[in-house]
């Protein structure tokens, strides 16, 4: 069920009065960001697109890009905005007096300006046109659905090995956790016989220490809280749907049990263990930068 950030799709669909293709290339990102490349024409549907890839992805970045070649003549209106017309030649021509100037203005230049003539399609069109280029745009999607599918099966079993490695790295500090006790006890006999030069030694004095530092080095909590996140890990990985904050809040929590394993265990062993757990999970936190 684990999908990648990263794809490509493509779709193409053709009509009587156009060819449409679109192309949707997609990349990590923490939240959902759309960018679009369209025909001037239809710079309009831009929130469309949007509102589409929002919908139907969880996270990532997109670039959709579309392409339109016309069969046809599309049927259009001449807007010719009158009133800043009047306006901007008031303003040359005070300019031209004001500074004494020659020359006179035609209506070649005004109808080269941009803002002032353009041409518009009728509403109507607009609703057609989305219709004629949204099979395009889903053919585009689902390709890269299945691109981004195929990517997080891949991720979805490398994270697996690595559980895996991690469970057996817990597995083995458990294990030997329980003679880190025992070998204290030795040691802390050996320096205190050593110290004392045969004064006879106090056994409840001793054993007093031992518990406290059995106490201090007890890892059975942290241990339980790890392996729970391990297992919820490996469930959120066959959860449907995008899963990638909820692994990245886990591995968060990860760390901070491994950590602790590490400082509360004094026994080098473990310490060597505990180095190889952290750098499982910070492979595992590189891979999760592309999951979904």
């Amino acid at each position: 069920m684990l999908k990648s950030m990263t794809g490509f799709g493509r779709g193409e669909h053709a009509t009587p009065r156009a060819h449409y293709r679109v192309e949707v290339q997609a990349v990590n990102h923490r939240f959902v960001e759309v960018r679009t490349r369209l025909p001037r024409r239809l710079s309009r549907l831009e929130h469309q697109i949007q509102r589409e890839v929002q919908h139907r992805f969880g996270r990532g970045r997109f670039e959709v890009h579309l392409l339109e070649r016309l069969l046809t003549d599309p049927p259009r209106t001449i807007r010719v905005d009158r009133a800043a017309a009047r306006e901007f030649v008031a303003a040359v021509r005070a300019l031209q007096k004001e500074l004494d100037l020659p020359g006179a203005l035609s209506v070649e230049a005004l109808a080269g300006l941009r803002d002032l003539v353009s041409f518009e399609e009728p509403e109507e069109e607009a609703g057609a046109v989305w219709e004629e280029i949204r099979p395009a745009l889903e053919q585009a999607f689902a390709d890269l659905e299945a691109m981004r599918e195929k990517e997080g099966a891949a991720l979805a079993g490398e994270l697996r090995h690595r559980l895996d490695l991690l469970e057996r790295g817990l597995a083995a500090v458990l294990a030997r956790a329980p003679g880190t006790v025992a070998a204290y006890r030795a040691r802390l006999q050996e320096r205190v016989a050593a110290l004392a030069g045969g004064v006879p030694l106090d056994p409840g004095r001793l054993e007093q220490e031992v518990v406290l530092f059995a106490d201090r080095a007890d890892i059975t909590e942290e241990g339980a809280r790890l392996a729970s996140h391990l297992a919820q890990f490996r469930d959120l990985l066959d959860t449907p749907g995008p899963q990638g904050r909820k692994l990245e809040f886990l591995l968060q929590e990860m760390h901070r049990e491994v950590n602790t394993l590490g400082t509360k265990a004094a026994d080098a062993a473990i310490a060597a263990e505990v180095v190889a757990m952290k750098a499982e999970l910070e492979k595992i936190r590189e891979q999760l930068q592309n999951v979904e």
